[in-house]
């Protein structure tokens, strides 16, 4: 993983590979469990409602209601995922290198490798977390971006929160003063 400070020094507090799967993870069947499900075959639209769990490896995303779209050869092109919240969770490299996130809408579009949690979202891994309005995470060039709400209180819901842990070394160093 690249290191936290140099995308902090871009503004943001998240490694470059925040939702890089595990190197299978795309390989993978998906497996998708509802309530109920409808597929628009003209459209390419398939809609599944009510406790609605999607696996691909070790990808999982919990939703209310989850909406696939497909193109003409039926291959997979935006997955919208709503939810109070609805979240993703994915094991990146290793046992504790996971990320964890959740919004009320989670955006997938296929073909531009983005990932978008859209109202009241956070992304957390190891290295830091992030809660905005909005976050997009670009998986082929490794950008994160975050916005606040345009509109709320004035006081922190308008703006981005990033938290940064201490790294190891320094923790060991406190600990042993």
């Amino acid at each position: 993983m690249k290191p936290l400070a140099k995308l902090i020094a871009v503004g943001f507090a998240l490694t470059a590979n925040s939702v890089f799967a595990l190197p299978n993870d795309r390989s993978q069947p998906i497996e998708i469990q509802a309530d109920s499900a409808e597929r628009d075959a003209k459209t390419g639209v398939t809609t599944y409602t009510g406790n609605v769990d999607v696996k691909q490896g070790s990808i999982h995303i919990t939703a209310g209601k989850v909406v696939l779209n497909s193109d003409n050869n039926n291959k997979l092109t935006n997955i919208h995922a709503t939810g109070s919240p609805a979240t993703y969770h994915q094991q990146l490299t290793g046992p504790k290198d996971v990320v964890d996130a959740q919004a009320l809408n989670i955006y997938f579009n296929v073909a531009k490798n983005l990932i978008t949690l859209q109202d009241n979202a956070s992304l957390k891994q190891e290295s830091g977390s992030i809660k905005g309005d909005r976050i997009e995470y670009d998986t082929k060039t490794e950008r994160v971006k975050a916005q606040a709400s345009k509109s709320g209180g004035n006081d922190n819901s308008r703006r981005i929160t990033v938290i940064i842990p201490p790294s190891t070394s320094e923790k060991a160093n406190k600990s042993s003063e």
